[in-house]
């Protein structure tokens, strides 16, 4: 395979008969896996990938995760490892945003000043080069889940902190531990997602649908982490999200300003409702806003109760749940999605729609970036060739090309009888 560092190296995951270890260290300290070069002195996020590609292969372990849908609100249990899209790991597709360049020093902005000894303001902080050895470092220092943070030089060292250009192990961990409850959480949520996402490729989230709905959930892979993330909500600010009555009430009145800004009267046979049930999500696994059928379905309450032959509908927990994420003003949000779903409308009228076209070529080329450029199979094979030392493992992951060889023959064959 060929790594975000650009180092090609061949990788062999041995057969074993025991449970298999939770991390890619303790694989390689059981002699669970070969590699051509070292895979402890590579760059972290390349040991990251190798560590993920190992999971999906289950030569390491990972217990399904139990997490509740952001959409429907169901508690499920997925398997994050068999939505890895393994192409583009095993072959980086040069995606700016999804292959980054690793391997490198980066400085990021602190949320806020940071006083380092008396006189000292700082106001970013730098990460450098981590590798695996830094990873055990960090397991060790961490701890069992919940176990406080060790706020001393070894952990600002395994973490390969500085704050411009203070170096001092020692001094940075000091000024942590001066910082108010609340400055510290800004602090170190900062330090946790810059450390987060220069070592774990994007890649290594697989985009995972909820098997009772369908929204598309992107997991790590592997799930254990060493730096917990605890992303501090946005504050909420004035008033809280309307209720669904005071929705319903505010849809109402700004879809009689839209469709007569549209030329539409009251009895232009468009329906505008809103619906509190679960939301459907788009071909993409995200949750709709608002939608445009050409006949009304369902049974959610109507904003106008005549019967009309064309709905769009305006999904109140869809609403909701991006509020809760991040405040935004409703009004101006609930009058751009009937805007957007009055346009599909007229688009309707006139019997071409490239408004939806162009919404479902915009999924297919977000797939295709996730997935990677199609391979073929030789290629394909060619990139797991590393499994064949473990035959059971390697039809495991290619049976679909056998399975596709063997369609093949029989069309073949029923065709010359």
């Amino acid at each position: 395979m060929t790594l975000p560092s650009g180092v090609r190296v061949t990788v062999c995951a041995k057969s074993r008969d025991q449970k298999p270890p939770s991390d890619l260290a303790t694989l390689i300290d059981s002699s669970g896996v070969e590699c051509s070069v070292d895979l402890f002195t590579l760059p972290l996020a390349d040991a990251n990938v190798v560590e993920g590609i190992l999971a999906f292969l289950g030569a390491i372990g990972a217990p399904p995760q139990k997490i509740e849908c952001r959409n429907c609100r169901e508690e499920v249990e997925v398997d994050a490892r068999a939505h890895v899209q393994l192409a583009p790991l095993l072959m980086p597709q040069g995606d700016p945003e999804l292959d980054p360049k690793v391997d490198e020093e980066r400085t990021y902005p602190l949320p806020r000043p940071l006083r380092i000894g008396r006189s000292r303001t700082v106001t970013s902080f730098v990460l450098g080069r981590s590798t695996l050895r830094d990873v055990v470092r960090l397991r060790q220092l961490l701890g069992a889940p919940g176990t406080p943070l060790p706020l001393e030089a070894s952990f600002v060292r395994a973490l390969r902190l500085s704050f411009d250009q203070v170096a001092s192990p020692t001094a940075i961990a000091r000024a942590l531990v001066r910082l108010s409850d609340d400055d510290f959480d800004a602090t170190y949520a900062a330090i946790a997602e810059a450390w987060d996402a220069q070592h774990y490729v994007p890649r290594l989230l697989a985009p995972v649908p909820c098997p009772k709905c369908g929204a598309r959930h992107d997991l790590p892979v592997p799930a254990n982490r060493p730096i917990e993330l605890f992303l501090p909500r946005s504050e909420v600010g004035d008033g809280a999200f309307p209720s669904l009555e005071e929705f319903r009430r505010m849809a109402l009145v700004l879809a009689r300003e839209v469709m007569a800004a549209a030329g539409f009267s009251e009895g232009s046979g468009v329906e505008i409702l809103v619906d509190d049930g679960v939301p459907p999500c788009d071909d993409g696994g995200e949750p709709l806003l608002g939608s445009y059928t050409p006949a009304p379905e369902g049974e959610a309450e109507a904003l106008r109760p005549t019967p009309a032959p064309f709905e769009i509908a305006l999904y109140f927990r869809t609403f909701r749940a991006m509020y809760e994420d991040e405040p935004y003003d409703v009004e101006a949000e609930i009058r751009e999605t009937l805007e957007h779903e009055l346009e599909h409308h007229q688009n309707h009228l006139a019997g071409d729609d490239p408004l939806d076209d162009e919404e479902r070529a915009e999924i297919v080329r977000e797939r295709t970036r996730l997935v990677g450029k199609r391979s073929t199979p030789a290629e394909l094979v060619s990139s797991v060739g590393f499994l064949a030392g473990d035959f059971g493992r390697f039809l495991r992951v290619t049976w679909p090309l056998w399975l596709i060889a063997l369609v093949v023959f029989l069309v073949m064959l029923g065709s010359e009888r």
